[in-house]
C-alpha cells in the first residue's frame, strides 16, 4: 500500500471557523435554556423548539463541531465530511434563529454564527472544488444502497410538507402550525423546499451515479438529517416536560430513523480510504 496516497492534506482554516462558532453558539444557546425570558415574545410552542434546539446546540451540536473540526483541520476525510454535515446543518439551524425568532439582544450574534458557518462551506467548497471524491472511498462502497436511502427520507419530507401546505395553498387558508406559532411562514418548510431537500436529491442521484461530487454530499446530508432529527427528538421532549404534548410515539419514530440513518452513515464511511489512519492519529 503507497503510504502517499493516504497522505492527509491539512486545513487549518477549518478550526479558525470552529472555534469562533462553537464558542457563540454555547454563548447563546446557554443563555437561551438559563434565561427563557429570551423568547417571552414566542408562543409556548415555538419557546418549547427554541429550548430544544438550544439544548442539542450545547450537548451534541457543538461537541460533534468541535470533534469533527479539530480531526479536519489536521486533514482527515473522515472528519472533513462529518464536520461539512454539522455545518451545513448549522446553517440550516441559524437561518431560523435569524428569521423566525423575534429580535432579541441575541441577534447579532445569530447572524454571526450563521455568516461564519455560510464562508466556513464556501471556503471549503472552493479550496477543494478540482478534488475527486470518489478517491476518497473505495470499490465496495455502497453507493446504491445509500443513494436510495436518501431518496426515501426526501420524498418522505417532499409529501409530508406537500399535505400541510398545499391544501392551504388551494383553499387560500393559512396551515394551522403557521397559525399557531404566530409565523409569518413555515421556516423549515422554506428551507426544505428551496434548498436541503432538492440537495438531498441531488446527492442521492450524484452517488448512485457515482459522481465524484456524491461521494462527499451523500454521507454530509446523512449527517444533516441524523443532527436535525436529533434536534427534533430534543424539542419534543421539551415539549413533553412542559405538557404541550405528548410526542413519545414521534420521539421513537425519529430515533428508529435516526438509528437507520447512523448504519448507513457508517456503511458509507467504513469504505472512507483515511479512517483507519484518522482514528489511529486521534
Amino acid at each position: 500500500m503507497d503510504k502517499n496516497e493516504f497522505k492527509l492534506q491539512i486545513d487549518k482554516y477549518i478550526i479558525y471557523f470552529t472555534i469562533p462558532i462553537a464558542i457563540l453558539m454555547v454563548i447563546c444557546s446557554s443563555i437561551g435554556i438559563w434565561h427563557q425570558k429570551l423568547y417571552s415574545k414566542e408562543t409556548i410552542d415555538w419557546l418549547s423548539q427554541c429550548i430544544g434546539q438550544d439544548i442539542s446546540n450545547v450537548f451534541f451540536v457543538v461537541p460533534v463541531l468541535l470533534v469533527s473540526g479539530i480531526g479536519a483541520s489536521k486533514g482527515c476525510r473522515t472528519f472533513k465530511i462529518i464536520w461539512l454535515g454539522t455545518m451545513i446543518t448549522n446553517v440550516y439551524s441559524y437561518i431560523i434563529y435569524c428569521f423566525a425568532v423575534h429580535f432579541n439582544f441575541l441577534f447579532h450574534i445569530y447572524c454571526c454564527i450563521l455568516g461564519l458557518s455560510i464562508f466556513s462551506l464556501l471556503c471549503f467548497f472552493t479550496k477543494h472544488i478540482s478534488e475527486d471524491f470518489k478517491s476518497w472511498f473505495n470499490e465496495k462502497t455502497p453507493t446504491k444502497a445509500v443513494g436510495s436511502f436518501l431518496l426515501v427520507i426526501a420524498v418522505v419530507f417532499v409529501f409530508l410538507w406537500l399535505s400541510d401546505s398545499l391544501p392551504a395553498v388551494l383553499t387560500g387558508t393559512v396551515p394551522e402550525s403557521i397559525v399557531k406559532d404566530n409565523l409569518t411562514t413555515n421556516p423549515v418548510q422554506a428551507l426544505d423546499f428551496s434548498f436541503f431537500l432538492p440537495l438531498m436529491i441531488i446527492a442521492a442521484i450524484s452517488l448512485i451515479k457515482k459522481k465524484s461530487l456524491g461521494y462527499l454530499l451523500a454521507p454530509m446530508m446523512i449527517i444533516f438529517a441524523i443532527i436535525t432529527n436529533i434536534d427534533i427528538i430534543s424539542l419534543m421532549i421539551v415539549a413533553m416536560n412542559m405538557g404541550i404534548s405528548n410526542n413519545i410515539q414521534l420521539i421513537i419514530c425519529f430515533s428508529v430513523i435516526t438509528f437507520v440513518a447512523l448504519v448507513f452513515l457508517w456503511q458509507m464511511l467504513k469504505n472512507n480510504k483515511d479512517i483507519i489512519i484518522c482514528f489511529q492519529k486521534h
